[in-house]
């Protein structure tokens, strides 16, 4: 028998190689893709957020001269004084983002908005300073330049909302090809394989069946593999990119977050958190989980925390912004999710949540028991007609609030011992005095237990006076 490399196999080798690098360009470009969809919604949303502050301190200035006009109070000239300190940073921050977006539609209305407040100033609020008397005409006119600034920057926030929904598109393209290149890999393979097995034919019938199946199983075991493999790296570079990993710091609250990736190969979730600082010393909570695992939980969960953020931008109100996207999330037919949207007031100690499915929070109060709150209604994207409830919570200084994902009860098959393990592991994590809460509950909770899907961990430690004035102090000691 000749032992030259006959030509099919060649051919067939040659033919490998160009397909392997022709998979390995397209596989870089569609992350190239993905990172810069990323990224660019990360800009929007900070742009949003620069948008939303613009026209508060617009309102600020005018309701301060406002309020001096009607009473001459040097007093109330405070919100005047923030928001002309405030609005040209953040106007130039709106302005910068923008810039670095493309996006050359909105940069005429930012002008427009940045000479319509200097003009406020030169024809409405410095002639009220020295007025000697309330005058409606300027308060009127003042009244129409800021109608015009809140229109300048609502067209920025709808220019911001259609550079958005334009990087949501081309991510899902970039997903389209992932399944493209996966075909285009599975019908090399094959016709490879076809390839190979014509030359082998003239080995025997008998070893050809032989050499077919075994090659066969083998062929079957590492696409399975392959496809798996891809799936899970791309999954977890949208995970990586997606999870919230800054939080705000609040003076007199303090946020930490853990977040455990599950053990079992096969569960790669769609787990995340976030939390935004919103004005007057708020702070917007969101965490949820995504039904099922893979590329399609992970770009679920990224829409879901766009919507709930974007949402909670024009009514902060949890119920409100959990119907708002349970709504888009049914019209648009995406998994089932369940999630908590909450609110947490710095100044009051007070916590606004709804719940979709989701596990319920725990509240651990000094002199008490930690306990589960109330819990919520249907996860969203399963009934456009499903109401949430806004639960009000008032606390106190010193108590702490948990949030979690159902991966920190269910790992194991008995979840009322999982929510037990869950208390006692919040108790502890405050008798301890843990300067990062979250991150001990998860280690307690999960130091003899194999967790089999992802968790996330949300706290909220409201601290007293003492605490706030502190730099680094530890978190408050606890009795139960």
């Amino acid at each position: 028998m000749s032992r030259r490399l006959p030509a099919p196999l060649i051919l067939t080798l040659a033919f490998l190689l160009l397909t392997v690098g022709v998979l390995v360009a397209g596989g870089i470009f569609v992350r190239s893709l993905l990172a810069d969809s990323v990224a660019n919604g990360e800009r929007i949303r900070t742009a949003r957020t620069f948008v939303s502050g613009a026209v508060t301190a617009q309102l600020g200035e005018e309701t301060g001269v406002r309020g001096y006009a009607a009473a001459r109070d040097p007093v109330l000239l405070e919100p005047y004084y923030a928001g002309r300190a405030n609005l040209p940073v953040l106007l130039r921050q709106v302005r910068s983002v923008a810039q670095s977006l493309g996006l050359r539609e909105a940069l005429p209305f930012i002008a427009d908005a940045t000479a319509t407040n200097r003009r406020w100033l030169a024809q409405s609020a410095f002639p009220l300073f020295t007025a000697r008397k309330r005058s409606h005409v300027l308060e009127l006119r003042g009244k129409v330049l800021v109608d015009r600034f809140r229109a300048d920057m609502a067209a920025v926030d709808r220019a911001l909302v259609r550079r958005e929904q334009l990087g949501d598109a081309s991510a899902e393209r970039a997903i389209v090809w992932v399944d493209s290149f996966a075909l285009v890999a599975v019908l090399a393979v094959i016709l490879a394989a076809a390839l190979f097995a014509v030359q082998q034919y003239r080995l025997g019938m008998r070893l050809e069946r032989e050499l077919v199946a075994t090659e066969r199983q083998r062929r079957q075991s590492a696409e399975m593999r392959a496809a798996y493999e891809a799936e899970k790296r791309i999954a977890d570079t949208l995970q990586e990119a997606f999870l919230q990993r800054i939080l705000p710091e609040l003076a007199t609250v303090r946020l930490s977050a853990a977040y455990l990736p599950a053990t079992e190969e096969a569960k790669v979730g769609g787990d995340w958190y976030d939390a935004l600082e919103l004005p007057q010393d708020r702070i917007l909570l969101a965490i949820g989980d995504v039904a099922g695992h893979g590329i399609e939980a992970a770009v679920a969960m990224n829409k879901a925390r766009q919507m709930l953020i974007s949402c909670a931008l024009i009514d902060p109100s949890p119920a409100s912004v959990l119907e708002r996207v349970n709504a888009e999330l049914v019209a648009d037919k995406s998994p089932m999710i369940t999630a908590v949207a909450g609110v947490v007031d710095a100044r009051t100690c007070r916590f606004s949540y709804a719940a979709a499915g989701h596990p319920a929070p725990v509240l651990l109060e000094p002199g008490r028991r930690a306990r589960f709150l109330d819990i919520g209604s249907l996860p969203l994207g399963v009934s456009a007609d499903t109401k949430y409830v806004t639960h009000q919570i008032q606390s106190a200084p010193g108590a702490m609030l948990v949030l979690y994902t159902d991966g920190v009860i269910e790992h194991s098959h008995d979840v009322l011992e999982g929510e037990h393990l869950l208390l006692a592991a919040v108790e502890s994590a405050a008798q301890t005095a843990q300067t990062d809460p979250a991150k001990a509950i998860r280690d307690e909770i999960f130091r003899h237990h194999r967790i089999s899907d992802d968790a996330a961990i949300v706290t909220v430690h409201f601290l007293d006076a003492a605490a706030a004035g502190a730099s680094d102090a530890r978190a408050l000691r606890w009795s139960a």
